[in-house]
């Protein structure tokens, strides 16, 4: 996928969901909102856990319900040359927010700088006085700023003194194992779509380009499925147009064939994967 940030304002988005660049420019509709924070590479049912936490906030404030998730993923930034292991794009996120009822997302760009932030600081310059937040939900392990120094005791400090809450979520498991992002991984090398959507709660979701030819181009970061034949419904990303099919993956090409007939043009879709074939 093309780095959409290339072309994006800071502040776009519709009144689904608004995604937001910077926060020197968070529209005032939107502070004192209730935010998560974290990767959410792949919404699973854990993150839903934290999901469920601040929508009540929300609801019972009235105010406005937003997550953070940087771009590109750290470990993309530090190890640009490990083998493709994401579940999401910025796309894939900004669709399945929307979808989830969001009101923002907050997605800055993860640099050196921003990596090498003192979490005090991020508390300061970017919750207090940019987002201006009224709570923030996390897991209860969260780590963040300059050698992961920032915890929720961190958290908790700060947001007495500068007026906001914290809610840390206690992580759930299922079977004796966590929910986690690696897991759905593994169950996607391993060919069970099945087994990874049921983590995640939802279909999994690729952004692809695709070519007349029925062949697309899958984003370079992105995890592929185990080699097969799979299920999928078609959607195109700027009109709204689906179709079933079938997405047949191999380890250097990806090919969909559509129940229809009909040809793909070239513009993004999404590829939500039902199972196997």
């Amino acid at each position: 996928m093309n780095d959409i940030r290339k072309r994006l304002p800071p502040v776009v988005g519709n009144d689904e969901l608004q995604l937001l660049t910077n926060s020197a420019v968070m529209p005032r509709r939107l502070k004192r909102g209730i935010m998560l924070l974290g990767n959410f590479d792949g919404f699973h049912r854990g993150h839903r856990a934290l999901l469920a936490a601040a929508r009540a906030e929300s609801l019972s404030r009235g105010a406005p319900l937003g997550a953070m998730s940087v771009e590109p993923h750290p470990r993309q930034f530090f190890a640009p040359q490990s083998d493709p292991f994401r579940l999401s794009t910025l796309a894939t996120k900004i669709r399945t927010f929307s979808r989830l009822g969001l009101d923002f997302l907050y997605s800055p760009r993860f640099d050196r700088a921003f990596a090498n932030q003192e979490p005090e600081r991020f508390i300061e310059k970017v919750l207090v006085e940019g987002l201006a937040v009224s709570r923030i939900v996390v897991g209860s392990d969260f780590r963040f700023g300059r050698q992961r120094r920032g915890d929720v005791d961190l958290l908790q400090r700060y947001g007495a003194q500068s007026g906001f809450g914290v809610t840390a979520v206690q992580e759930i498991e299922q079977d004796g194992a966590r929910y986690s992002s690696t897991l759905v991984r593994d169950h996607l090398a391993a060919g069970d779509i099945d087994a990874a959507n049921a983590l995640l709660g939802d279909v999994w979701s690729v952004e692809l380009r695709a070519s007349y030819d029925g062949s697309v181009v899958w984003p370079k970061a992105v995890m592929k499925p185990g080699c097969g034949e799979y299920r999928v419904i078609v959607v195109d990303a700027e009109t709204g147009w689906s179709s079933s099919g079938i997405a047949a993956v191999s380890p250097v090409s990806v090919k969909l064939s559509l129940n229809s007939g009909e040809s793909l043009g070239r513009s993004p879709v999404f590829v939500d994967f039902l199972g196997r074939a």
